[in-house]
């Protein structure tokens, strides 16, 4: 690797450990793991396809592009883990009355049943964080956080 030629004196860096954009990404993967973690070991799922069922479970008939604008997946994640819970049951896709050219998906019984029993162990992630705040620290921190996501434009949307 080629060293900087930036003189020590007057270079510049970001220090990781104090930078909180980068701090945010290290608990968010760190999220994503456990959860990922969780789906495979006991629903035999990728984090992709429980964030697919975790959509449709919110809002039953979403479609795949409201799961893509909803969720920090591309349409062709979207698209793969949508056709490997059709395949396995899981979701079934009903046309539009509207629109003949979209499908809204919904949740089977074995999709629901799945859910129920995968999501109390999503959720302990959630409240394994939490643990570390009081009430009112997690109550800020959620509307801090709902502001600083809708504040801060998609690079990829509109």
């Amino acid at each position: 690797m080629k060293p900087s030629n930036t003189p020590a004196a007057t270079r510049r860096v970001i220090e990781l450990g104090s930078y909180w954009p980068y701090q945010l990404t290290v608990l968010a993967d760190r999220i994503s793991r456990h959860t990922a973690g969780i789906v495979k070991q006991y629903g035999q799922l990728n984090l992709s396809q429980w964030r697919v069922m975790a959509a449709i479970a919110e809002q039953p008939g979403r479609t795949a592009a409201e799961v893509v604008t909803i969720t920090p997946m591309d349409k062709g994640i979207v698209s793969r883990a949508t056709k490997a819970l059709l395949a396995a049951g899981l979701v079934r896709r009903e046309g539009s009355k509207g629109d003949g050219r979209v499908s809204h998906l919904f949740l089977t019984g074995p999709g629901e049943t799945l859910y129920q029993s995968l999501m109390p162990r999503v959720e302990a992630v959630s409240r394994e964080i939490h643990a570390a705040l009081s009430d009112e620290e997690q109550q800020r921190f959620g509307a801090l956080l709902g502001r600083l996501v809708a504040t801060m434009s998609d690079p990829t949307g509109p």
